[in-house]
């Protein structure tokens, strides 16, 4: 679920299907016993499929609440009795749209986060956990943290991922903090796949926050969320890989995930990268990712550049320019 999460946790230091097939002819007699005990009299019948119907709508939309609408519309189509249960949670789709449409300004409608949360509140009630997420975020940006994290908690609970990623990450932001309890859901989510919740859970790992320091198991989280695409990650596995810091020492290693966080624009990384380009004599190379650092705020970045620049022609300097100029990051998670 690509669902936009909390606002950045700031880093304190330098790290910072449901299947829906049905069983076919040649083992149907076999997978049969796996869903219903068929009785001697009925044995003579050549199939026996499993009695999609008889799911209790109420268990049924529990287990749907977090489908986006392609999975939502497959289940819709298993059989009628599926479809009938789902209806509410097909509306909820249709309001979740709407409600984007007017968080963000698009599709004809002017930007009107009031109308964006009503949308949402509306998809909530009808037990769409993205719903409740969406209307979780625009409470949180209101200031109104008790309301997003009431909605963080029902979505979590339903087993969303991005609910259970926003409830961990509020409970590290509310006022008391409670880190047991933002380690509890940051695991779960990690578990599920999050890429979010797998970097904040490695980050508390680090520092120990709401459990045992373990610099072993946070690497490994940082690793996994690397690999899945968070930028974040990436960098701090780098700085693992260079510091030995629960993952073997790797130059290698390290270059490569540092190289990847800058390519994917973060600015950090663009700073490390240029200076290893910088020491191994790629000059062009250097003064690309210095001035792409530069321009994401790191001021360190400014002063190398400029001394990189004296060492070569016009020619050399207007060229990098224009390969930062046309520059463009590569998609990530963030």
């Amino acid at each position: 679920m690509n669902q936009k999460t909390l606002l950045d946790r700031s880093d304190a230091s330098w790290f910072i299907a449901f299947p829906f097939s049905k069983p076919d002819g040649r083992d149907a007699k076999t997978k049969s016993s796996r869903w219903s005990k068929v009785s001697s009299e009925s044995s003579s019948s050549p199939t026996n499929y499993p009695d999609f119907s008889a799911l209790p709508f109420d268990i049924l939309t529990k287990i749907a609440a977090p489908f986006n609408f392609p999975n939502l519309l497959a289940a819709s189509l298993v059989c009628r009795s599926w479809g009938d249960a789902l209806r509410a949670l097909r509306e909820a789709m249709v309001l979740l749209r709407q409600g984007k449409q007017f968080k963000h300004g698009r599709g004809g409608v002017g930007r009107n986060l009031e109308k964006a949360l009503v949308s949402f509140l509306k998809g909530s009630a009808r037990g769409s956990t993205l719903a409740m997420v969406d209307a979780g975020l625009v409470y949180w940006e209101r200031g109104q943290k008790e309301e997003a994290i009431a909605l963080y908690q029902k979505a979590a609970a339903l087993g969303d991922a991005a609910g259970q990623c926003n409830l961990g990450i509020s409970y590290l932001h509310a006022q008391p903090q409670n880190h047991k309890e933002a380690v509890k859901w940051l695991h779960q989510a990690s578990i599920g796949g999050h890429v979010r919740a797998q970097y904040q859970l490695a980050l508390c790992l680090h520092q120990g926050l709401g459990v045992e320091q373990n610099l072993q198991e946070a690497a490994r989280w940082y690793l996994k969320a690397a690999e899945g695409g968070y930028v974040r990650a990436m960098y701090n596995a780098s700085l693992c890989y260079t510091f030995g810091e629960g993952l073997s020492h790797s130059r290698r290693q390290a270059r490569k995930w540092m190289k990847r966080a800058a390519d994917r624009g973060h600015g950090k990384a663009q700073f490390e990268h240029g200076l290893a380009l910088f020491s191994e004599g790629e000059l062009l190379k250097a003064i690309v990712y210095l001035e792409l650092a530069t321009r994401s705020g790191e001021t360190a970045a400014t002063h190398v550049k400029n001394a990189v620049l004296q060492q070569l022609s016009a020619t050399s300097r207007d060229r990098a320019l224009l390969l930062t100029d046309n520059w463009r990051a590569l998609p990530s998670s963030r």
